[in-house]
């Protein structure tokens, strides 16, 4: 797994409580308490994983040892669930880089349910297999990875949760560990669903397998930055659009026309691209069946976005919350550089309905994302 630029300053051979001091003692981390607690769960963690990776090197030098070797016996993962802005996707990855584990993985949960259902398509078109396809991608996946580190843990849909739930309780079972952040529970996944109890079983046995880590920060670290107002502007009025025609303009590379990008067999229309730069209405995002495999694709090919008019929504706009929440978590995920004019500023954007909470985490990660800062590191 390739490390992360961003962490290069940490020492490669450090504890994660360690790594986290020194980085306070360089003003890259703001201390707090919380924090701290979470880093030392994480080592412990870190512990029992060098351990299991210095046996089974053992192991694998006998040829009778081999013969003989069993299931491994299960380590407990960590669940890091707090609010938004705490430091659980900080600590995670800082967590990933240094473990010593050769076969590990982060990814955001997003990208990993549209790989699982991808790989899950694929064998089931094979002719010929032996296990169901949830357990033969168990088997598949736990021969490449030990450790899995899954960033914004998160269930809203049951078709998905049917299948990887089943997914990840396969993998516990055949030795792989997680690491996950998130902003809800364990008990609190699928809250709301009709048919949940259908599901608790698969949710307390995963739960079962994890240590919940309540990280309570003092605050959200993502708050508080030096903003661009290039960035997010408001309202979104034609002086607000002859702004972003400016924007658009800087970063475009050649021609400025319409396209579309293929995913899988479909093909999702882009109103204006020019290079690696995107120009959508809301609408165009948010209003249409589009999912996190097209958002993927579309931060994947374009670095850059406009998004025009986006809208205060009620709670009878709850599915284009939804996609939007979404949209974010993906683009926050891929670093994409984001100018959006919009009615309100983005905590104003969405405060009741369905998902209204969760909502909160995409009005962090908006702040954030206009924040000098944000467009300095992805420039």
């Amino acid at each position: 797994m390739s490390s992360n630029p961003a962490l290069a300053w940490m020492p490669a051979n450090a504890t994660l409580s360690q790594a986290y001091a020194l980085g306070v003692s360089k003003g890259l981390i703001q201390r707090d308490e919380a924090q701290e607690k979470a880093t030392r769960v994480l080592d412990r963690l870190a512990e029992r994983l060098a351990a299991r990776e210095k046996e089974n090197a053992s192991l694998a030098k006998g040829f009778w040892s081999r013969l003989t070797k069993t299931k491994p016996d299960p380590i407990e993962g960590v669940y890091l669930v707090g609010d938004v802005g705490r430091g659980k996707s900080m600590l995670m990855d800082m967590f990933c880089q240094l473990v010593p584990v050769e076969k590990k993985q982060r990814i955001h949960f997003h990208a990993f349910m549209q790989e699982a259902h991808k790989a899950l398509f694929a064998l089931q078109k094979l002719p010929k297999l032996e296990d169901d396809p949830v357990t033969a991608l168990a088997k598949d996946l736990s021969k490449k990875y030990t450790l899995i580190c899954f960033d914004e843990f998160q269930m809203h849909d049951m078709s998905d949760a049917v299948v990887i739930l089943r997914l990840l309780n396969a993998l516990i079972s055949m030795g792989t560990v997680f690491v996950a952040t998130s902003n809800t529970a364990p008990e609190d996944l699928l809250a709301g669903n009709v048919g949940r109890t259908v599901m608790l079983p698969f949710i307390r046995t995963f739960a079962s397998h994890m240590r919940v880590v309540h990280l309570q920060a003092a605050r959200d670290y993502r708050r508080g930055r030096d903003e661009d107002d290039t960035a997010w502007i408001v309202p979104a009025d034609d002086a607000a659009r002859k702004r972003l025609d400016a924007v658009f303009a800087e970063y475009a590379t050649g021609p400025a026309e319409p396209t579309e990008l293929a995913v899988g067999s479909r093909h999702v229309p882009i109103p204006l691209a020019a290079g690696r730069i995107a120009r959508f209405d809301f609408d165009d995002l948010c209003d249409r069946a589009l999912g996190p495999a097209d958002y993927l694709a579309l931060g994947a090919k374009f670095p850059v976005v406009i998004i025009d008019d986006i809208p205060l929504m009620d709670p009878d706009s709850f599915d284009k919350a939804r996609r939007f929440i979404t949209l974010i978590d993906v683009f926050y995920e891929q670093h994409t550089v984001l100018f959006a004019s919009a009615a309100c500023m983005p905590e104003q954007l969405y405060r009741s309905g369905e998902n209204a909470q969760i909502f909160e985490r995409t009005a962090s990660r908006l702040e954030e994302m206009r924040s000098r800062t944000w467009l300095a590191a992805a420039a």
